[in-house]
């Protein structure tokens, strides 16, 4: 009985615990900015490292891989229930909606003051009503494709984009910072849109032990090089879902 208990906390668990990693991901980055006679010291007076914030952009990796399994483990274990699926998407808010918001508003957004905020605040809140859209949808609308773009990709497409800036400083640190000005409110537009995102992949009509096998050397090939492989990832998976939305729309419309 006590191991029949212990199992059933199992998938909640594992969703708190991606939440303390989005939670580490703040926490990270907050500790570099003191306050100092009360006021907040800024990225300009207190530069961050490559280490502390490919820490901070690592961590959400974590919660998103955590994310991606918790639901997997719940219905193997025949312990999926609404209290826990209602208990991830406030997970999902934490780790995917505020923690890459605090990220890049310090990192990048902070210099431009109440635009910054409002894009952040915008980005959150794109967040908060993907999740709810799809905490109503029914059991067979959530089995066939995503409607809009999951919060995890979400949060893997900015992610993705700071880590390789950090890495390989490749545009002037103001470019970039334009461009999240703009990429961030729209990211958050995808979530909210109702672009069909495809939810299972070609390891689906695979065998499971060739899927298995495929699964293991992309993951080895992405944790080779996590900044460039991640980026590869999400970014094919947005071009793949919005090239195929936009190849059926046209098609339908001639």
């Amino acid at each position: 009985m006590k191991n029949r208990r212990i199992i059933s906390l199992i998938p909640n668990l594992l969703t708190t615990l991606a939440m303390v990693f989005g939670l580490l991901s703040i926490f990270n980055l907050i500790k570099f900015f003191p306050l100092v006679d009360g006021e907040f010291l800024g990225i300009e007076t207190y530069p961050l490292t490559e280490k502390s914030l490919w820490w901070s952009c690592i961590f959400l990796y974590i919660a998103a891989f955590i994310d991606f399994i918790d639901g997997k483990i719940a219905r193997l274990l025949n312990k999926d229930s609404e209290f826990g699926a209602q208990y991830d998407s406030l997970s999902d808010l934490v780790c995917f909606g505020i923690a890459p918001s605090v990220v890049i508003y310090i990192v990048y957004l902070s210099s431009f003051n109440n635009l910054g905020i409002m894009c952040v605040i915008f980005y959150s809140v794109c967040v908060a009503l993907r999740l709810s859209r799809f905490n109503i949808m029914s059991e067979e609308d959530k089995d066939r494709t995503f409607v809009g773009l999951p919060s995890p990709m979400a949060a893997g497409l900015l992610i993705s984009i700071v880590l390789n800036d950090y890495k390989f400083n490749l545009f002037p640190s103001e470019i970039v910072s334009f461009f999240f000005l703009i990429f961030l409110p729209l990211t958050g537009l995808l979530m909210v849109s109702n672009i069909a995102f495809p939810k299972k992949t070609f390891l689906n009509k695979m065998k499971k032990f060739n899927a298995l096998i495929t699964l293991s050397i992309i993951l080895i090939a992405i944790l080779t090089h996590i900044e460039i492989g991640s980026f590869i990832l999400f970014y094919t998976y947005l071009l793949y879902a919005v090239g195929k939305h936009i190849f059926i729309k046209y098609n339908t419309t001639l």
